[in-house]
């Protein structure tokens, strides 16, 4: 019977350090918060979601800060702090705050927030097609066959939420390698057939996006319609329409995506004007007449596509902004009349300033002889066309037109940059190399 004893109390033991298990881990894991007043029912409201317990709030020197005040961030603070609420935002204090923070500004974190009431359960926005478009929240899984708006996702830190995109300027060995460092899903995020002028309907159903994201002039779409998924058009050719581009991003993705959406185009507006004090007092006859070429040497820029405006805040005045549409193809005779003082090339297709300096027939061009024929860099996202990165397009190109007036370097911002939008650590040897090309 003493021997029963024993074994029925060590069994009953065994059960109740099982049975508190969970709470004895909640309690190594706890956290001490310093919140704002106002803000302690939604971080309760995580707290309960992640832990299963009651948050301990705490005057000062918290493991974990929530506020609205901007002033609190460290003085060497870089980034976007993650925010949970418009306006509200964490800083770790101890990196046991880490895995919290992340659930936080996750699609869970949103929802939590949402049973709770403090977020909203769909956002109603107004697409760049004047689309008044109903997504319920959170969105966990979209996809972008609009390769323009893969990186808008990117942009606004909604990565994790894509399951299918295209990758313009990732579809050659170097731009996927670079892409798949960025984002180690990337070969399996780009093995789709989707674009702007095919997509199967099947793999998209299956798929199961919360939204998609693609161009207005997509030759799909009433089709895709039929599946009734929210599909959200966007024409971002123009600085403003892009900057409404990433406001309509980060409000489809929540607080913190939307807080990011607005710290890039505070960026933006700071860079472009930084090139424009510069360059804004020039002259005509100062002001380069430039030709922006495309995947074909004689494919040449519109004056309604989102470039012209890249050569005009560089500095330069675009010899093709009389034409309309998209990408205009011209005969030679056109080149000659223009006589650009500068070609410049973008970064993706096979032209190279070889195919033209190399060719008897461009000689008579001023560029050519003149030896000012450029292909624009980029490091994936083509930094000519409407994506977040386009920012340093305008860098180099302002840097490769007037060296002596622009001060900006465009291998430090391009750092700056991918650690801040794509939390990505450039190689600086590499960005170098590309910014200086």
């Amino acid at each position: 019977m003493k021997w029963n004893y024993r074994l029925v109390m060590l069994v009953l033991l065994g059960l109740l350090i099982l049975n508190g298990n969970v709470g004895l881990i909640a309690a190594q894991d706890a956290l001490t918060i310093q919140a704002d007043e106002d803000l302690q029912p939604a971080v309760a409201a995580l707290y309960k979601a992640f832990f299963n317990a009651e948050p301990g709030f705490v005057a000062a020197d918290g493991d974990l800060v929530a506020t609205t005040d901007r002033a609190s961030l460290p003085d060497d603070f870089q980034g976007v702090p993650p925010h949970f609420l418009p306006d509200a935002f964490f800083i770790a204090q101890s990196e046991r705050a880490s895995a919290f923070i992340d659930f936080a500004v996750s699609p869970d974190g949103q929802q939590a927030l949402i049973d709770a009431g403090f977020l909203p359960a769909s956002v109603t926005i107004t697409d760049q097609a004047g689309n008044s478009v109903v997504i319920p929240q959170p969105v966990r899984r979209v996809i972008t066959p609009y390769s323009i708006a893969t990186y808008l996702v990117y942009g606004v830190g909604a990565a994790d939420r894509l399951v299918a995109g295209g990758y313009l300027g990732a579809r050659d060995p170097i731009g996927a390698a670079r892409m798949e460092a960025i984002d180690p899903r990337f070969p399996q995020l780009s093995g789709y057939v989707m674009n702007q002028r095919e997509i199967n309907i099947e793999e998209i159903a299956n798929l199961q996006p919360d939204v998609i994201f693609t161009s207005a002039r997509s030759a799909w779409l009433d089709t895709v319609a039929e599946l009734d998924i929210p599909i959200v058009l966007f024409q971002g050719e123009s600085p403003e329409l892009l900057k409404q581009s990433m406001q309509i991003a980060g409000q489809v993705f929540g607080p913190n995506a939307a807080a990011r959406a607005a710290a890039w185009s505070a960026y933006y507006d700071r860079i472009f004007s930084q090139v424009m004090d510069v360059t804004d007092d020039l002259e005509a006859d100062e002001r380069p007449r430039l030709l922006m070429v495309g995947t074909e040497a004689l494919r040449v820029i519109s004056g309604d596509m989102y470039q012209t405006d890249i050569i005009a805040a560089a500095g330069g005045q675009s010899v093709s902004a009389d034409l309309t549409g998209s990408w205009n193809d011209v005969n030679l005779e056109q080149v000659v009349l223009w006589n650009p003082d500068v070609i410049v090339i973008v970064p993706y297709g096979s032209v190279t300033p070889a195919t033209l300096v190399d060719s008897p027939e461009w000689q008579v061009v001023a560029a050519v002889q003149n030896g000012r024929v450029y292909k624009m860099p980029s490091w994936v996202a083509p930094w000519d066309t409407p994506v977040p990165d386009s920012v340093l397009g305008i860098i180099w190109l302002a840097q490769t037109l007037f060296p002596d007036r622009v001060s900006l370097d465009c291998a430090a911002e391009a750092m700056t940059f991918y650690k801040t939008f794509y939390d990505y650590d450039l190689p600086s040897d590499e960005i170098a190399a590309v910014c200086g090309s």
